[in-house]
């Protein structure tokens, strides 16, 4: 079996208990099955610094297991500078080795995070990745108030979140609030030092649990935030511009 990326034989490994498929020229890794989730993040470190060339190569990539075609994985639980393939047919995944320790240690963040507020861990399931979440605290959720008028509710964002809680770790930033109504929610982040304005989606369909882990903003900068929520209708509001304060 060839690797997927620079063409080179794989040689066939046992990490953790899981059957994996490593390349010792470019440091790919193909993992069977969920494989990816139940090794450590030593094992994707040592994995990941065992080769000899550090080049991604042009071509099509296709599975070590059946030749389909490899595909990027997208998900909002895997950071944008992530790249992960998946074999649609073998459900198999395979990972650069930078790419790799990057998933792991946001992944490894993520659990840390789930023990340390007692959350359960979500289950495993075929290619659904583990969520890529770092460091932070669900917020409590305020009273909610509402007026209905003519099957049209009218709510303002400030009486449906607060307490909004914003960490980070590394380049990471982790925003999480709770909502008291499905909504959907995006944020909307005013960079007063590059004079940026870079716009988030959270939640794209209507959700009460509303998480974000982005790479993109420079926390040393001064930076404002702003979180719109959208309901059912349509209809948008607004939560007052803040000024980003890490806990």
């Amino acid at each position: 079996m060839l690797c997927p990326n620079c063409k080179e034989k794989l040689i066939e490994d046992v990490i953790d208990n899981q059957n994996i498929l490593h390349c010792s020229n470019c440091g790919g890794t193909f993992f069977q099955e969920n494989g990816i989730n139940r090794i450590s993040l030593t094992s994707a470190q040592n994995l990941a610094s065992d080769l000899k060339i550090n080049r991604i190569s042009n071509e099509t990539k296709l599975c070590p297991n059946d030749n389909s075609v490899l595909t990027h994985l997208q998900s909002e639980s895997i950071p944008a500078e992530v790249t992960l393939l998946h074999c649609a047919t073998c459900k198999g995944i395979f990972a650069y080795p930078n790419d790799l320790v990057l998933f792991k240690k946001a992944q490894t963040a993520k659990i840390d995070y789930f023990k340390i507020w007692n959350i359960p861990l979500p289950s495993i399931k075929s290619v659904a990745v583990l969520s890529v979440l770092l460091f932070a605290s669900i917020v409590s959720l305020t009273a909610y108030t509402f007026l209905q008028r003519q099957n049209i509710y009218s709510i303002q964002a400030q009486d449906q979140i607060k307490n909004i809680y914003i960490t980070s770790a590394n380049r990471y930033l982790f925003v999480s609030f709770k909502t008291v109504l499905p909504l959907q929610s995006k944020i909307i982040f005013n960079d007063s030092t590059t004079q940026q304005t870079i716009e988030k989606n959270i939640s794209e369909k209507p959700a009460k649990l509303h998480q974000l882990t982005t790479g993109d903003i420079n926390i040393e900068n001064e930076i404002y935030y702003q979180i719109v929520l959208t309901d059912e209708k349509g209809s948008q509001t607004r939560t007052e511009l803040k000024k980003l304060e890490i806990k």
